[in-house]
């Protein structure tokens, strides 16, 4: 259980840190895709990267888990609807989940790999809601 924590958590610091190292792209990705947000790309490009590593070191150090968890899990879930919403696409500057890069095609491979994080996130979520129940849950 911990060693799945550790590697969710791990997952949202790096992916959050590699956002946080290019803020300025990360607002451009954002607004390439979304272009309706205008000025919220940037509060979004802000905000979002602190908020995975937050929640990442929050699961870390085993720090209300369970709403660091659930929050995870929910980002997740995002994640893996925005790859199946761009299937087959051709992102002008990658996925941005981890860094970006020049122009990615959204394959099975984007799929899968959310899907698996999906998955790790669920198991982590509910270990971490049924392992911290309160005494009058029991």
């Amino acid at each position: 259980m911990i060693f799945l924590r550790l590697l969710l958590a791990g997952i949202y610091i790096y992916a959050g840190g590699s956002k946080l190292l290019n803020l300025y792209l990360f607002k451009v990705t954002i607004l390439a895709y979304y272009p309706f947000l205008g000025m919220a790309a940037l509060l979004i490009a802000i905000v979002f990267p602190w908020l995975e590593i937050l929640s990442g070191l929050a699961l870390g150090v085993n720090w209300q888990g369970k709403y660091a968890s659930t929050f995870l899990l929910l980002l997740s879930l995002f994640f893996l609807i925005q790859t199946l919403l761009n299937y087959s696409n051709v992102l002008p500057y990658g996925c941005g989940c981890f860094g970006f890069s020049g122009p990615e095609k959204i394959t099975v491979y984007y799929v899968m790999r959310d899907s698996l994080i999906m998955l790790l996130s669920s198991i982590v979520c509910f270990r971490e809601w049924k392992a911290n129940k309160l005494p009058a849950e029991m």
